[in-house]
């Protein structure tokens, strides 16, 4: 069994080093570079890679509040309160208070939203080539910031006596932001072997959807049902597992779209130099 550890928070004058902030910090600066070496390898312009970076990872989270209040806790909507001393009436409050929770699928959905404008809006670029040096660097930082999850005990899941169960004070339970990172470091790995050999555009994002949402749909039936605050089920499942049903389905649709750019790249007549 894994022993139960409650990390403190650190003061730094008036600032507090929190231990999920500390590791999310962490993996957002791995996952950066590990995209912007992988960028450098495909020839693209680093400054263009890191910019899709920033505007991809804030669309996350903004969206990723969003559906956290709307999707898991829309009660919340009730609440009413100050943000920067300026009072805020019931519903938008909840919805500002960005910092305040955050749906990982509504990061997924926000982060397709903030690549998809950059890229095609805002600094028009080849959007494949890029996105997929972005998701190549994913599965680096997300394990770090399953791990700040895991640093705070904020996914608890069912009781349990499976060994890598986490022995919290009230019983043995599985901690899933532990299980997602050990998912998190199986697929970067896989990402590091897929690297070795010249790539579609693309295959890092078919990927991850394909091994990350079978994943997440079983680990997702590990989650707690009896404790308060317990994930809302639509119709048996969590709003995270009907997120793994369009996943899958648009990473398999993507690789046979890859599949046939391949072969009818293939397939076409090789250039000659101009007569």
């Amino acid at each position: 069994m894994i022993p139960y550890i409650d990390l403190p928070v650190f003061h730094l004058g008036p600032i507090p080093i929190d231990p999920w902030g500390t590791l999310v910090c962490l993996g957002f600066i791995l996952g950066l570079e590990m995209a912007r070496a992988r960028g450098i390898k495909t020839g693209l312009d680093v400054r263009d890679v890191i910019d899709g970076i920033v505007a991809t990872v804030l669309t996350g989270f903004v969206v990723g509040h969003l559906v956290h209040v709307l999707a898991y806790n829309p009660q919340q909507l009730q609440d009413e309160g100050e943000v920067f001393g300026v009072h805020i009436p019931a519903g938008p409050y909840a919805l500002l208070r960005i910092w305040a929770g955050f749906s990982s699928f509504g990061g997924f959905i926000g982060a397709v939203i903030g690549s998809t404008l950059f890229y095609k809006v805002i600094r028009k670029r080849d959007f494949w080539p890029h996105a997929d040096a972005i998701m190549f660097g994913f599965p680096f930082g997300w394990f770090f910031g399953r791990l700040g999850c895991f640093s705070v005990h904020d996914h608890i899941g069912r009781p349990t006596d499976f060994f890598l169960g986490v022995q919290f004070p009230g019983g043995t339970r599985f901690d899933l932001g532990f299980l997602e990172a050990l998912v998190a470091a199986a697929i970067g790995a896989t990402f590091l072997l897929l690297a070795r050999k010249p790539r579609v555009p693309g295959t890092f994002i078919a990927a991850w959807g394909l091994i990350y949402a079978p994943a997440r749909f079983g680990l997702d039936f590990l989650r707690n049902t009896d404790l308060r605050g317990a994930d809302v089920r639509w119709a048996g499942f969590t709003p995270a597992q009907w997120g793994c049903v369009v996943m899958f389905g648009a990473s398999l649709a993507l690789l046979a779209y890859l599949h046939r750019k391949g072969s009818e790249q293939a397939l076409s007549p090789a250039r000659g130099p101009a007569a």
